[in-house]
């Protein structure tokens, strides 16, 4: 079931691009080819954050079968630097040759420029979808999804509703502002719930047990 929850996880975030896509495509041709490079570009430096996650699910296995708990979350933590590294490397690569990579994408000035102004919240964006990503996988391991479906279901549902309202008022910038805003809570909720779900996995402390009486004692049964 957990595969199952998992795999429904992913179907909502890429239905929820696909609806972001029309509300970019409602407001003008040059804000819908800037907002599928933008997400195409977001995408290449997830794809490191998603390997590093599924890398991280054996390196926990020893730990989750031992419960240890400090284990666990020093692996995600380990994910987590990584990711954000690779996030961060990938990010300053795109920011130092983005008017090659902007090129091989588009020659429409039009869109280079809206995607010129649009590249640090494509980074941002990036940054806290690989965080997320990484404490996603930690719950894969523990196979607890039940939370990652629910905290996808809410934040991008939100980020559904709001896009076409966003998107008519504020253009593309109000629609990758809400894009981030939902990256920065789910990533929130992610981390919170891998934390609470991990520490229950410690086992709980031994009761003490009550002393039994003692029957070899001798009893005082006269005066």
């Amino acid at each position: 079931m957990s595969a199952y929850r998992f795999a429904a996880t992913v179907l909502i975030k890429f239905a929820v691009l696909g609806a972001l896509a029309i509300a970019a495509a409602r407001a003008d041709t040059v804000s819908a080819a800037a907002h599928s490079i933008a997400v195409s570009l977001a995408g290449l430096m997830f794809t490191a954050a998603v390997a590093i996650g599924q890398a991280i699910i054996p390196l926990m296995a020893p730990y989750l079968k031992v419960k240890d708990v400090r284990g666990m979350r020093a692996a995600v933590r380990a994910g987590v630097t990584t990711a954000l590294g690779a996030a961060v490397l990938l990010g300053v690569a795109l920011a130092v040759l983005r008017m090659p990579v902007l090129s091989f994408f588009t020659h429409d000035p039009d869109v280079r420029h809206t995607l010129m102004a649009l590249l640090p919240l494509v980074l941002l964006v990036a940054l806290t979808d690989a965080l997320q990503a990484v404490f996603g996988f930690g719950l894969v391991a523990m196979r607890n999804t039940v939370p990652s479906l629910l905290a996808f279901a809410v934040c991008y549902g939100l980020l559904t509703l709001a896009a076409a309202p966003l998107s008519a008022q504020g253009g593309l910038r109000a629609l990758w502002f809400a894009l981030l805003a939902a990256n920065t809570l789910l990533a929130i909720a992610q981390a919170s719930f891998f934390h609470q779900r991990s520490g229950r996995l410690a086992d709980p402390p031994a009761r003490p047990e009550m002393d039994a009486p003692d029957v070899t004692a001798p009893r005082n049964v006269g005066p």
